[in-house]
């Protein structure tokens, strides 16, 4: 994918004067974005029930608003370097405050899911913004230390969403129930607005404008709908003959699109994804691992919920603070990584894939043997133990991906991997939320979540062998 266009012109002194005030702006926008992914997770049932929707509908609030964001990044930011990166910005925030509305009125679930696409285009306009206007900014050690409070902003807002969604729910102001997990977003979104009106300057790219690749965008947004709409909606089809169709035109239309690629670039022009990154065999083979690491990290957070709050009837409020020791764990042990890296090598990243894998196998000990009557102590032990593995991979997994690219890919590759997670944590959903709601018709809550368990395990494993042919690849 092309350069996200983290080049512009130098800020000027007044500017300059401006740029503390004009992270903290954009920074409480990205806390907004990324919260979203998560805060919907503890609403489900009562989204569920609120809406009278199926299974495959809730999977569908989740996932929708993720594949979205995940497509139109790229766009984003290249429509940001053209027209003005405040102006994208403020019509990303606008949008997305107004479509946080719409969620929040939603009177059916067909009505949420189309509002919940609104609200990912929203970001993906928005997100780009700001790590642009961080590199336009902010030079030296100001530009670490901005781009370290940026990733600090997302990993809390990962945590957050699931915790602040809780606290939501429990208030229930005005007897709103779950519309206020979008309502929330209404007063910070104003914020946001008026503050970037207030303290953003204006930035564009010095380049020309490339003409967007609307082919390339569009193919590989009909593969990843015809590729997620049956692992989704197919089980309570009873996965008809067109299930298997679907997924069989995914590949081909995935394929068409990749060759389409090929010819965009042998004539010169740029394409939607610039496929020569994947020559280099660790950003493929990393590719891949963060397949397995995102998929399995967001179908847990999901399926985790489903069984709190319907399999052993706790209140979203204590379900989304059963999230809080996996976040603790996962923010030290991320902050930790490079340290240890330091000192152990690249190797440590081993052992927290392991981590993970012996407290996945503990918890299925643990459900084998209480099944409901899990011990909470123990569960929120494992929880830490999980967040701590998660988070020791998670630094070196991104810089071991990037280290061989060149600088002046660097943008590109970038594009690429952010795409990746977000697209994995849909199919992470679709195929762990598919396994959960499939069990759980036929042997309840404590099976489904269990036999999901074994899922995560297998993608935890692959997790662990790509890490150590990685590593072979980085030598």
């Amino acid at each position: 994918m092309e350069n996200q266009a983290l080049t512009g012109r130098q800020a000027s002194p007044s500017v300059a004067g401006y740029r503390w005030w004009s992270l903290t702006v954009i920074l409480l926008a990205t806390f907004m974005a990324i919260l979203d992914v998560f805060v919907v997770n503890v609403s489900i049932p009562d989204i569920k029930k609120g809406l009278s929707s199926t299974d495959g509908q809730v999977e569908w609030v989740v996932t929708s608003y993720t594949i979205a964001y995940a497509v139109l990044l790229v766009t984003g930011g290249r429509l940001g370097d053209y027209w003005g990166r405040k102006r994208m910005f403020l019509w990303g925030m606008t949008g997305f405050t107004v479509a946080s509305a719409l969620c929040g009125m939603a009177p059916s679930a067909e009505l949420l899911i189309a509002a919940r696409v609104l609200q990912g285009m929203s970001a993906a306009m928005m997100i780009p913004q700001v790590l642009s206007t961080i590199q336009v900014h902010f030079t030296g050690r100001e530009r670490g230390i901005a781009l370290g409070i940026y990733g600090g902003v997302i990993g809390l807002a990962s945590v957050a969403g699931q915790v602040i969604g809780g606290f939501v729910l429990e208030w229930n102001i005005a007897g709103l129930g779950w519309r206020n997990v979008f309502f929330i977003n209404i007063p910070f979104g104003i914020i946001s607005i008026v503050g970037s009106m207030i303290v953003l300057k204006e930035s564009r790219s010095d380049s020309p404008f490339v003409k967007l690749d609307i082919i390339g965008l569009s193919s590989i947004t009909v593969g990843l709908l015809l590729l997620i709409y049956p692992l989704i909606s197919g089980r309570e089809s009873g996965w008809p003959w067109w299930t298997y169709a679907s997924l069989a035109l995914a590949a081909l239309v995935i394929s068409l699109g990749l060759a389409y690629e090929r010819h965009v670039k042998k004539k010169g022009r740029v394409p939607f994804i610039q496929l020569s990154l994947f020559q280099y065999p660790a950003f493929t083979r990393g590719l891949l691992v963060t397949l397995a690491y995102y998929s399995g990290n967001a179908g847990l957070y999901f399926v985790l919920v489903l069984f709190l709050q319907q399999g052993l009837g706790l209140s979203p409020l204590a379900s989304g603070l059963t999230f809080l020791p996996l976040g603790i764990g996962f923010a030290v042990s991320s902050m930790l990584a490079q340290k240890l890296v330091k000192a152990f090598s690249e190797k440590v990243v081993y052992w927290g894939a392991i981590l993970m894998l012996v407290s996945d196998l503990a918890l299925i000990g643990l459900l084998y043997e209480s099944g409901e009557h899990l011990s909470k102590t123990l569960l929120y032990l494992l929880m830490l133990l999980v967040g701590a593995g998660q988070g020791v991979i998670a630094p070196p997994l991104l810089q071991t991906i990037l280290f061989r690219i060149r600088q002046q890919d660097s943008g590109a590759a970038s594009g690429i991997l952010t795409t990746m997670t977000q697209i994995s944590q849909a199919l992470g959903i679709a195929i762990l939320g598919g396994v959960f709601y499939t069990l759980a018709d036929h042997h309840g809550y404590v099976t489904a979540f269990r036999d999901a368990l074994w899922v995560l395990l297998a993608l935890g494993t692959a997790v662990l062998i790509g890490l150590m042919n990685l590593i072979r690849l980085h030598k």
